[in-house]
């Protein structure tokens, strides 16, 4: 892992401060307002960042506590075309993240050292550690974040 566990710690709390500071003050339509067309909105982003959430803190939950568990893969673009709005208001997509990602970092403040090499095996990435984990939700995260950036720009 390129970053230590306490760094990639604080780019997962940076984005809690970047993703609200970025879209609580935006309109409902400015949040559903894609920038071109196929292009995701900030609405769509953050819908897809809770369900991102929701499936990295399985698999953190599973590799902590399984032996060598099987990490399922999932179809973002599926689950983006079916749960994306879902919700009745932007603003809701952003409190689930928050109750997921707060929950993601209780787990991972909690981590001894042996549980952060603690692996599973993903069905498209292979081997993956808890460090691992953190270390790509991370990276997503940030692509994320600069999505909405690029979108609220156009």
């Amino acid at each position: 892992m390129a970053s230590s566990h306490a760094d990639v710690l604080e780019r997962l709390r940076a984005t809690v401060r970047d993703l609200v500071s970025l879209t609580t003050t935006l309109s409902a339509a400015q949040m559903r307002k894609a920038a071109a067309p196929r292009e995701w909105s900030p609405a769509q982003v953050v819908a897809h960042l809770a369900d991102a959430e929701l499936v990295y803190g399985f698999r953190l939950r599973k590799v902590v506590t399984e032996p060598y568990p099987h990490l399922a893969a999932f179809d973002e673009n599926a689950w983006a075309d079916r749960f994306a709005l879902i919700d009745e208001e932007p603003k809701d997509a952003l409190a689930r993240w928050r109750v997921l990602r707060e929950s993601n970092l209780r787990i991972f403040d909690s981590l001894v050292d042996d549980e952060w090499e603690r692996t599973g095996m993903h069905a498209e990435r292979g081997e993956m550690s808890t460090a691992d984990i953190a270390e790509l939700l991370a990276d997503h995260d940030r692509n994320h974040l600069d999505q909405i950036r690029k979108s609220l720009a156009g």
